[in-house]
């Protein structure tokens, strides 16, 4: 995250209620070392994206306002409509598939 970024999300983590500037600044090295650790984790593992931000999810580090899960609504289990979408269609080819093989 360079100086402008920073000082962006600065300003709009500022405009939630009840926050202080140390909180925020505490927010901030968080989302960097999020940010570093993704970069480890895809350079270092050749893991996806995808992959990597599930990853920090299970570590608990948090994500910045505006990041959005990649398979799931931000803080819940619920899976994302297009998800699920696909989930179906896989599972449907391969039931046809199969079927068609036996056949």
């Amino acid at each position: 995250m360079n100086n402008l970024e920073r000082e962006e999300l600065r300003r709009r983590l500022l405009q939630y209620p009840g926050v202080t500037t140390e909180s925020v600044e505490n927010q901030l090295d968080a989302y960097e070392d999020r940010e570093k650790e993704k970069q480890l984790f895809i350079e270092q593992r050749k893991c996806s994206n995808a992959l990597a931000e599930a990853y920090l999810d299970r570590k608990g580090y948090p994500r910045p306002p505006g990041l959005h899960s990649v398979f799931f609504y931000p803080g819940s289990n619920r899976p994302r409509n297009l998800a699920v979408f696909w989930i179906i269609v896989f599972i449907t080819a391969i039931w046809f598939f199969t079927k068609r093989s036996t056949e």
